[in-house]
């Protein structure tokens, strides 16, 4: 072969080469094209066009993902037998193709084709009878379904073809704990994390459910040591879900900065809030802040203290928060937050003199400002000096915090209209509100005193001023010797409001307070170490007033409480 021609052979060898690649780059390119379609118009809700376009992905070769696309749609559309003839056609080319097995086994399960689902598992598993993928996925999918035994005995039989079960941990665990094997549950999931970490979710969800007398089991294995950041995060979102905020944040309050302490205590912190456990959400912030020093962070720390009732540990945090930010955003964002924390605390010349001391405060904002510095004097029993506040405010007869200054003067005709729809709806608010619902008079100097008591914090004044108050307020007698017994409880005085509840429970039976007074009364025996009496109150509770909405609580406790007895 001459030279001439041997270059035109490789011409075009290399000719041929380029079009064999161009053409399957351009295959690709369609089949991408393709699948954005089908994609685009399932996410529309274009259901009927969608099926359309996941046939055309499969014929353009993509059969795996045309045969999930197809199982999306004919789902949405209620029409899941419809994917099985495609299906049956892709697995006769690809028998062994995982993703159309398990779509394989979900369809049949959904269809409630239950025989035929375990001859498909069959099947699967003579084609690849050494692997684990059969055993996982069906095990998952009956345990998904709450079959846990059908699962168990899958991986039985996984642990006999196998000899072991080496990565099937997670369906063990999720196993166990469908069992209600809580201690087996928890090791089967600390293995599971050791080799897995993505998997905390599925852990938490898992672990969850745990009843209060076996979690102790639980705890007892996620704290074993050696523990690791997956192990602390897991425990701690578990100790938060069973209502343990404070045992959530020591567990993860030890993790390092290798373990990205930050990010997980920002998570934390963030969930402490929507469940309403402001300190422990304080303390996690703060310990964001302390780590990486930051404004708004020292200030989300310092509005979950106020929110928690300890404004005195926000005032810190306000000041260090201050000597980061400017000018503006003092005055517009940590000026209210210390307003707010010096209010509550009931200190009222510190109010004053740092409202005195902000310039370029708008007359909207200054109003808002001033009543906080009336709620500091209030709370430090300076009812003049709240007055004062509150005339720069410009109140008038409908404002909340006159309304409150007319309450602690026993006026209450002038404290209704204010009182209506508060600003904030406090607990306190909530107890005012529903006092001057009951009772119809227009005045009271002695109820007006004993909520200003309470205000103050003076808890000894407050319930003797409510046990008064009741005397000459006979329509509110009940509510306000109910609220002066949980002011007596609340100073760990049980005594004092036994005497409290007996009274309402035998002179006021026709009243809401009576239940309530019942089931405290129990409660308060319990504390003191006499069950009988407390069984009897609870008896006479769930005799006496059927209808009540604390019955299933009772029952418990009275369940609770006879055990007790029995195992003594």
């Amino acid at each position: 072969m001459n030279s001439r021609v041997a270059r035109l052979l490789r011409r075009i060898s290399c000719a041929m080469g380029w079009l064999t690649l161009s053409s399957a780059a351009l295959g690709a390119q369609a089949q991408n094209q393709l699948f954005q379609r089908a994609l685009d118009l399932e996410n529309a809700s274009r259901y009927r066009e969608a099926v359309v376009a996941w046939r055309s992905v499969i014929a353009a070769g993509a059969t795996t993902q045309g045969i999930l696309g197809l199982e999306r749609v004919f789902t949405q559309l209620g029409q899941e037998d419809s994917v099985l003839s495609p299906l049956d056609s892709a697995l006769a080319m690809n028998p062994a193709d995982r993703a159309l097995r398990g779509a394989q086994l979900r369809l049949l399960r959904s269809m409630g084709h239950d025989a035929q689902a375990r001859a498909a598992f069959d099947s699967w598993r003579a084609i690849q009878p050494r692997d684990v993928a059969p055993y996982h996925d069906y095990a998952s999918q009956l345990l998904q379904e709450g079959h846990a035994a059908a699962a168990d005995t899958v991986l039985q039989q996984a642990s006999a073809a196998l000899g072991s079960l080496q990565g099937l941990t997670i369906e063990i665990a999720q196993l166990r704990a469908a069992l209600g094997l809580w201690g087996q549950a928890s090791t089967a999931w600390r293995d599971a994390l050791a080799a897995e970490s993505y998997i905390e979710s599925a852990a938490i969800y898992s672990l969850m459910p745990a009843p209060a007398a076996a979690r102790d089991s639980v705890r007892g294995v996620l704290a074993k040591l050696p523990t690791t950041a997956p192990l602390k995060r897991t425990l701690g979102a578990l100790e938060l879900a069973w209502g343990a905020p404070r045992s959530a944040w020591r567990v993860l309050f030890t993790l390092t900065v290798a373990d990205s302490a930050y990010d997980s205590w920002n998570e934390f912190a963030q969930d402490a809030e929507r469940a309403g456990a402001w300190l422990v959400a304080r303390d996690a912030f703060a310990a964001m802040h302390k780590q990486r020093p930051n404004a708004s962070i020292a200030m989300r720390a310092a509005q979950a203290s106020i929110s928690g009732g300890d404004a005195a540990s926000a005032l810190p945090l306000l000041a260090s928060a201050r000597e980061m930010l400017q000018p503006y955003a003092i005055r517009t964002q940590v000026l209210p937050l210390q307003l707010r924390a010096l209010s509550q605390l009931g200190r009222g010349a510190e109010a004053e003199a740092l409202l005195a001391n902000s310039v370029d405060i708008e007359a909207g904002a200054r109003k808002i400002y001033a009543r906080l510095v009336a709620w500091a004097w209030i709370r430090d029993g300076q009812i003049e000096k709240a007055r004062a506040a509150l005339a720069g405010a410009n109140g008038d007869d409908e404002d909340e915090v006159t309304a409150w200054l007319a309450l602690y003067d026993g006026n209450l005709a002038k404290a209704r209209p204010g009182l209506r729809r508060p600003v904030e709806i406090t607990a306190e608010a909530v107890t005012v509100m529903a006092f001057l619902g009951r009772t119809h008079a227009d005045s009271s100097r002695t109820a007006g005193r004993a909520f200003l008591a309470l205000a103050r914090g003076d808890s000894a004044q407050a319930a003797a001023g409510l046990e008064r108050a009741a005397d000459e307020l006979p329509d509110a007698a009940p509510f306000l010797l109910a609220l002066a017994a949980r002011v007596q409880a609340a100073r760990h005085q049980d005594p004092a409001a036994i005497v409290l509840w007996e009274r309402i429970v035998t002179y006021f039976t026709a009243a809401p307070e009576a239940a309530e007074s019942d089931l405290e009364w129990a409660r308060a025996l319990t504390r003191g170490k006499n069950n009988s009496g407390a069984i009897e109150r609870l008896e006479h509770l769930l005799l006496t007033y059927p209808q009540s909405a604390l019955l299933p609580q009772a029952r418990r406790e009275l369940e609770s409480l006879r055990t007790g007895a029995a195992d003594l």
